[in-house]
């Protein structure tokens, strides 16, 4: 039991010495963090299928003009000097969706014996490439265009004060990309 306690005090002093320099605790922290990553993907639930972003893959769920609408002005609300508000989101073009086709090439060629060319004819065939999901089969989405926004215009209490329309300005360009001449700030009557 003695000699237990004695090589138990010698790793104990040998474990001090490699954590006080420097280099070596960070190698043990490298060290450690590599071995929490590879435990965490271990014991983590759920299957090793990929899990797909339904929002992300069917863009009827992303929110529309009048939801963006509604969360720019509860945001403008909270903006010093603003007070009540209005907006109204103008669109260039609405969103599009392009989906997913598997398309096939036939090209058949005949030679007539008295001709010198053949002659040869395509045909095409495309249809939609469906996937299951929760669902049920939803057509497997290749690109979707998010609608191009024209133009904001903004109706607030606040709108006669010329540095409430500069925040305003600044912050409906910064969240929705748009250039400053195409947002309006106007005071409500």
């Amino acid at each position: 039991m003695k000699q237990y306690g004695r090589e138990h005090r010698q790793w104990q002093e040998k474990w001090k010495e490699l954590i006080q320099d420097r280099k070596n605790r960070l190698v043990l922290l490298g060290l450690v963090g590599i071995c929490l990553i590879f435990f965490s993907d271990l014991f983590a639930g759920g299957s090793n299928v990929p899990k797909t972003n339904e929002k992300a893959q069917y863009p009827d769920a992303l929110p529309d003009v009048g939801e963006i609408e509604e969360k720019l002005a509860g945001m403008l609300e909270r903006v010093e000097g603003v007070g009540k508000v209005h907006v109204m989101i103008t669109l260039e073009s609405s969103a599009e969706t392009i989906y997913a086709l598997d398309e096939q090439k036939d090209t058949k060629t005949s030679r007539h014996s008295e001709q010198e060319t053949p002659d040869q004819a395509d045909s095409y065939k495309s249809e939609h490439i469906f996937m299951d999901s929760p669902q049920g089969k939803r057509p497997l989405i290749e690109t979707y265009l998010e609608p191009e926004i024209r133009g904001a215009a903004i109706v607030c209490e606040g709108g006669d004060d010329i540095t409430v329309i500069k925040r305003i300005t600044d912050l409906v360009s910064a969240v929705l990309g748009l250039a400053t001449n195409r947002i309006c700030v106007t005071k409500m009557i």
